[in-house]
């Protein structure tokens, strides 16, 4: 009895200690290395954080810190998240980082004694950039950056990072795919390519920018943070048309991380079937999300779940080479995924390719005794769904590494890690 109970004890500290490693692992801070000069001065510049707020003529007048703070009262909250709350005051959504499930990464250049903050909010510098009336259009294909500062602490309560990007009120892709499912029109998803393959095309650009001028990866893509922007106000979201959406923007940058960051190559990355590159994991994920959004637009998803696993339609097509790219070990890369968009965006539909199906389904879905109990139609719509299931949980890891009990492990951070 007392060797079995060391056993499992001995068991418990092994799973402990592994787990707590990944999740300090996947904590560490992101190295930044490619700021302009601009963005530079502005990070290391405290009073512009810590009192008024950016200068008028950077963001116009629509903006003013301090009246943002003095109507709290009137923010309305859009939502609570894993890294914290979002709310949307005028023309604004303000997002107040907790640190409670999601430590703050990165520290702060230049303070001392060193203040943590949020990863987000360099990132979204680096790659949206601070707003301005010139740039509040998100040229760059990222949300640009309004506003950020650090609330003051009041009695016993911590201080609180905000981040102020321009409100979208067109939403994220998950609402467009329920708006044009609700929509009464049947859109079949060659119809939705049509329209939408140069907005997904964009995104790889992008990406692709992302990747070698900055040396950073997303490492979050879903459709959660694909957001809707638009050149044209419009005025009623509700009776929203696909071809009137080709502006997407990617969004929430908590989880960027440089290449060579070592979650990259942890057990956790690895057993949540991420790509060992995670430049090639970012394109391929966003190519799973595009399919999800084509698939949650349908009134009826059964054409689309017997056309995925065909090479007969472009956006089909272009899945499965940038798919097949990834499981050959040939990358893919968003330029290399770019030039397949381009390449299967208008061929002519083909016949569907024999045995398909059987041979690209998940290789639990192959059992025969399994699709005759199930039926074609729920064994393609199951498929489909492991195929294109996007996963970067550790919630295994937390409760192993009593996360609830001790909080989440993190390490020092220095200066050169921003």
């Amino acid at each position: 009895m007392a060797m079995a109970a060391t056993g499992v004890a001995l068991h418990f500290l092994d799973n402990f200690q592994k787990h707590r490693t990944e999740l300090a692992i996947k904590y560490t801070p992101t190295k930044f290395g490619h700021f302009s000069a601009i963005i530079e001065m502005s990070l290391k510049d405290h009073e512009w954080k810590r009192n008024g707020g950016p200068p008028p003529n950077e963001i116009g007048e629509r903006y003013s810190r301090e009246d943002t703070l003095a109507h709290r009262d009137e923010w309305e909250q859009l939502g609570r998240g894993f890294e914290g709350r979002a709310f949307k005051y005028q023309g604004n959504v303000i997002k107040v980082f907790g640190s409670e499930r999601a430590p703050l990464r990165n520290c702060m250049p230049g303070s001392e004694p060193r203040i943590r903050w949020p990863t987000e909010i360099p990132a979204s510098l680096i790659l949206g950039g601070p707003a301005s009336e010139q740039t509040r259009q998100n040229s760059s294909g990222f949300l640009s950056v309004v506003d950020y500062y650090l609330s003051p602490s009041t009695g016993n309560e911590a201080g609180e990072w905000h981040l102020v990007t321009p409100f979208l009120p067109l939403g994220h892709l998950g609402k467009l795919a329920h708006q044009l499912r609700k929509s009464g029109i049947s859109y079949a998803a060659r119809e939705l390519d049509t329209m939408l393959r140069p907005s997904i095309e964009h995104l790889l650009e992008v990406l692709g920018g992302m990747h070698l001028d900055s040396g950073l990866c997303h490492d979050d893509v879903k459709l959660d943070n694909i957001f809707l922007g638009s050149s044209q106000p419009v005025l009623d979201t509700s009776k929203l048309e696909a071809g009137s959406i080709t502006d997407w923007l990617l969004g929430d940058l908590g989880n960027v991380r440089e290449r060579d960051h070592p979650y990259h190559s942890s057990s956790l990355w690895t057993l949540s079937g991420n790509l060992p590159d995670c430049r090639a994991n970012d394109v391929l994920r966003l190519l799973k999300v595009y399919m999800t959004f084509l698939r949650e637009s349908m009134v009826d998803p059964t054409t689309f779940d017997e056309e995925f696993f065909q090479d007969s339609q472009p956006w089909s097509r272009l899945f499965w080479s940038v798919w097949e790219d990834a499981q050959e070990g040939r990358g893919p890369s968003a330029s290399s995924a770019l030039e397949l968009s381009r390449e299967t965006a208008h061929r002519p539909t083909d016949k569907p390719r024999e045995n398909a199906y059987t041979n690209r389904q998940p290789r639990e879905g192959r059992n025969i005794l399994w699709r005759m109990i199930a039926g074609n139609s729920v064994a393609r719509h199951w498929a489909v769904k492991k195929t294109l299931r996007i996963s970067a949980g550790d919630a295994v890891a937390r409760k192993w590494g009593l996360v609830l009990l001790l909080n989440v492990p993190r390490g020092a951070c220095d200066v050169d890690t921003l």
